[in-house]
């Protein structure tokens, strides 16, 4: 676990990068959704794992965030969606570090992206006919908190840089 002193220098190099940055575009990369079992009604349990990657070129970073959402009843799985966002954006600073990346996507990139994963969630969920499900919200103060537990780790930067 970083130190409190660690982790103010890794929210300081982010927020260098935040000044700097520039959103290009968020787009939906993917999307797949699989129904199991239609039998069992709410409540549901739900799980939510993400899989962040980063790729950085010059003065560009493109952040990937996979989501993948189970909802189960009574230990059977009723459906799963998947589905990834992608965040471009282009900075003005000569070189970036991995921490400064890496702290920059775990804090504002998925504070960014999370509401369109959301929305996408509650909107599948509904179309395959069960109660749209809500993802908890969280907030930037959410995400720095997860980050200084490591409860959100840093991803290893994609290192064919374009």
């Amino acid at each position: 676990m970083q130190t409190s002193d660690e982790f103010a220098q890794s929210l300081r190099l982010a927020s260098t990068l935040h000044r700097s940055a520039k959103l290009r575009g968020i787009r939906l990369n993917d999307l797949e959704a699989k129904v199991f079992n239609r039998r069992l009604d709410p409540p549901y349990d739900v799980s939510t794992e993400l899989e962040p990657s980063i790729s950085v070129a010059e003065r560009e970073v493109t952040f990937q965030v996979a989501y993948e959402v189970t909802a189960e009843a009574e230990g059977e799985e009723i459906f799963k969606i998947k589905c990834e966002f992608q965040a471009g954006y282009s900075h003005e600073l000569e070189s970036v570090s991995d921490e400064m990346v890496s702290t920059f996507g775990n804090v504002i990139v998925l504070a960014t992206l999370h509401p369109y994963a959301r929305e996408l969630v509650h909107r599948v969920s509904s179309d395959l006919g069960f109660p749209g499900l809500f993802l908890d919200s969280f907030d930037t103060k959410d995400l720095f908190l997860l980050l200084s537990e490591e409860r959100i780790q840093k991803p290893p930067l994609d290192e064919n840089y374009n």
